[in-house]
């Protein structure tokens, strides 16, 4: 499975079997998680054995069934954006590997055991593990509805594919609250309004963009 089928297979997974994670993926997994935080200079934390971390009732967001988890330690929104943009890279390389996995932010950070320095929280975690199933596709908007191409500017051959990669994002409570801009440098510019988690929404769709374009180079 490349990046781009990863993209497109992957849905979040917010039940999950009683089924361990062999240790030969877990390494490899936090393997992964090691190499991103180094590159990233971000906290990121993979945490066996924690499914109290979940036991917090909600309206979004509830797991099931989940016992592994990585958790992103940071101070407030300070790094949210990149926390998007690391976090969907692991997040494709556990679908790659055969895990499900489902960006959380609704769960009891007092029962989440990340290690935090003062100051700073586990921001957002992701559930990985096997799902009870594979998840399914969700109701996504339509191209023209989140794309402006400014006059006389030519798609690049990678547009309509960056544009579904885009669309194929999750995002908080899946709202998709975010816009593209193709500019006359052909740059593909995501915008997003200034509240909530959307940061963490806008790095992980530049990470879906950057898939798609680097999957027609």
């Amino acid at each position: 499975m490349n990046d781009m089928e990863a993209l497109r297979t992957r849905h979040s997974v917010r039940e999950y079997l009683d089924k361990p994670i062999e240790p030969e993926i877990l390494r490899q997994l936090q393997a992964i998680v090691e190499g991103v935080a180094k590159e990233s200079g971000l906290d990121i934390q993979l945490l066996q054995d924690n499914p109290e971390a979940f036991d917090l009732v909600a309206r979004f967001g509830l797991i099931r069934g989940c016992r592994t988890l990585i958790a992103f330690v940071a101070h407030k929104k300070d790094q949210d954006e990149a926390i998007g943009y690391w976090g969907q890279h692991i997040v494709l390389e556990a679908q790659k590997m055969g895990l499900n996995t489902c960006w959380v932010a609704l769960f009891s950070r007092k029962k989440c055991h990340a290690v935090c320095p003062p100051g700073n929280e586990a921001r957002v975690v992701v559930a990985v593990g096997y799902g009870a199933t594979q998840g399914k596709p969700r109701k996504t908007k339509q191209a023209s509805d989140i794309v402006t191409i400014e006059p006389g500017v030519d798609k690049p051959a990678w547009f309509d594919a960056a544009v579904e990669a885009a669309l194929l994002a999750p995002t908080a409570m899946n709202r998709q609250d975010f816009h593209l801009e193709l500019s006359p440098t052909g740059d593909l510019h995501v915008d997003v309004p200034g509240t909530g988690l959307t940061n963490i929404d806008k790095g992980i769709v530049r990470r879906n963009i950057e898939v798609a374009k680097d999957a027609h180079q």
